[in-house]
């Protein structure tokens, strides 16, 4: 302590206030960070599987996608849940209702992932049965917009981004040959078939951007749409592909990991959320990793809040998605 004082004593005034500063912010950093409170928004009875979650262009939500094939809108904690949209033209509510039998989900639909067009404000939706999606703001059945690329069938449609600027899609399609209730036999063998998409809703065509990715899964275009992020689940990595600039085109590998990353999210700082899962090793203990533009991890989630598939970092606050669980997960 005594050598402390006598660093602060030969320091100069300015010197002295900007290390004032810089300790005050880094204890109000681990302070804030310690003391998130961890709640949880609990589905209508019966439902789970709260994949993903989106905010609408007014800010308004979350909205997530549930194993039964529905869409929810948190109206607030009085409310709660709304049914907003659903994916299957098909669905019958007595049958899909509820349901988590993966049997189902080309009857139901299974929604993934969830991306609002802040100019449009239309709900972009990945079904890993009815392909590449899109609903107007007031919900309803959404609308098919792609279900194949170069001939191929979007078999496991997974995840998706926007660039805002100009509303082009960019999407996975996890396997060209499993569906998702097959997703187990997909990772167990070593499935190589995944893709990188891109939609453009001026032209509605689809272009493959990369193939040939173990199970092809998150989406996350970084703050000046440079480059997109793409979640290699079997391979334990993250891959970069260049959109602008000299290495256009190309394609890299922007961060290998310790677990199997899930799903992938930009906050507005340019930095990522990725989700991990254990890749089957039950000694392995990973949670929710923040990366920053270079890939280098600058966070690790703290709470012990389970498995999660997704975190989306919104007005200070970390929205929790799970495959599982039947509530959406909200730290603050």
């Amino acid at each position: 302590m005594r050598i402390f004082m006598l660093f602060l004593s030969t320091m100069k005034f300015s010197q002295f206030f900007m290390f004032s500063s810089l300790l005050i912010s880094f204890f109000k950093c681990v302070i804030s960070h310690q003391s998130l409170k961890y709640e949880k928004l609990e589905l209508p009875m019966g439902v789970s599987g709260p994949e993903s979650t989106a905010f609408d262009c007014n800010g308004q939500g979350p909205y997530t996608c549930t194993s039964d094939g529905r869409i929810f809108k948190w109206q607030n904690s009085t409310h709660g849940w709304k049914e907003f949209a659903i994916t299957s033209p098909f669905r019958i509510p007595k049958f899909c209702d509820g349901s988590i039998n993966p049997a189902m989900e080309q009857i139901c639909g299974r929604p993934l992932g969830l991306k609002f067009n802040e100019v449009t404000c239309e709900l972009y939706i990945t079904d890993a049965c009815f392909g590449l999606m899109v609903v107007g703001r007031n919900g309803g059945v959404a609308k098919q917009l792609a279900i194949s690329a170069e001939g191929v069938p979007l078999r496991f449609t997974n995840a998706l981004d926007i660039d805002q600027n100009i509303g082009v899609v960019y999407f996975t399609d996890t396997s060209t040959i499993f569906q998702r209730w097959a997703y187990a036999i997909a990772m167990q063998i070593g499935d190589k078939t995944g893709r990188l998409l891109k939609y453009d809703p001026r032209t509605k065509k689809v272009t493959v951007l990369l193939r040939g990715l173990s199970f092809s899964n998150g989406v996350a275009l970084n703050k000046d749409n440079d480059f997109v992020l793409v979640t290699e689940t079997t391979a334990a990595k993250v891959t970069r592909y260049w959109l602008r600039g000299q290495k256009s085109q190309t394609s890299d590998t922007f961060t290998q990991l310790a677990g199997c990353p899930d799903n992938i999210q930009r906050n507005t700082r340019g930095e990522f959320w990725v989700t991990q899962n254990n890749c089957g090793i039950p000694e392995l203990k990973v949670k929710p990793i923040k990366l920053n533009e270079e890939g280098k991890i600058v966070e690790e989630l703290s709470q012990d809040v389970g498995p999660v598939s997704e975190v989306q970092e919104k007005n200070n606050s970390l929205w929790l998605g799970s495959v599982i669980y039947s509530y959406v997960g909200l730290l603050n």
